[in-house]
């Protein structure tokens, strides 16, 4: 009988007082085996309401960015032991439901799975999604599926289910500290010939937040054509640091 893989999930929280308990209480912690959250030195009592509920509890000295954020918590989960790592906000912008489906796209052979708020037709504008981000989301998907030669519906999104296969071979800590780590991951599992799949997954936008801002949108979009143009250059003569090996 084949071992079972060890799932944690990581909360990747800034300023997450308001969401945190009621996103925690509803989290279906039977569908993993440890969950963490790092905290990224938030202005709010985030870390100590953490705590307070009982999650095992990190806190960055500084405020390193969403990328940052990840590189610490993704590093923590491996070192506890984690072959399968769910990312998701403990803001409740993606709803944990997807999980099961992930977790059995691995077991299929993916190294990453997405989720995609496009699939079966729905429209996320309908869940509180600003209606100015979805058609140029759709236009720059079109643009990256075509470069990077995959079928993916939604490469932009949050949810998200990293393999230790994956982090291994992908020099993941060189990726940007900022939102752009979400994409350039993306660029390194297709460099590094790693199976990629999607699964359906529930969005609730809602408060000011509702994603990114305009100008955090702008400076990701721009980040993404340099992460393919050096995806390109690494198919041909040049490898950046994010495509070499570890």
């Amino acid at each position: 009988m084949e071992k079972k893989k060890k799932i944690i999930a990581i909360f990747i929280a800034y300023n997450a007082s308001k969401t945190l308990e009621k996103f925690y209480t509803e989290f279906p912690k039977h569908f993993v085996d440890d969950i963490i959250l790092v905290d990224d030195f938030s202005h709010d009592n985030t870390f100590e309401l953490s705590k307070k509920l009982g999650i095992e509890s990190y806190q960055n000295p500084v405020n390193l960015g969403y990328g940052g954020n990840i590189k610490e918590a993704v590093k923590i989960a491996l070192g506890k032991g984690a072959e399968i790592i769910v990312d998701i906000h403990p803001d409740g912008e993606y709803k944990p439901s997807s999980i099961p489906a992930a977790i059995r796209e691995v077991e299929k052979g993916a190294g990453l799975v997405l989720g995609s708020r496009f699939s079966n037709g729905d429209n996320p504008g309908k869940n509180g999604m600003y209606p100015w981000k979805i058609l140029p989301i759709r236009i720059l998907n079109k643009i990256d599926e075509v470069v990077l030669g995959i079928k993916i519906d939604d490469l932009h999104q949050g949810f998200r289910v990293y393999t230790k296969e994956l982090l291994e071979k992908s020099n993941f800590e060189a990726n940007s500290n900022d939102y752009l780590f979400s994409f350039e991951i993306i660029v390194q599992a297709v460099y590094n010939h790693i199976k990629i799949a999607q699964v359906p997954v529930e969005t609730c936008y809602s408060g000011k937040k509702r994603g990114a801002s305009l100008k955090n949108c702008l400076k990701y979009s721009f980040g993404t054509f340099g992460t393919l143009f050096l995806f390109i250059l690494a198919k041909s003569f040049y490898k950046s640091a994010i495509f070499r090996k570890n």
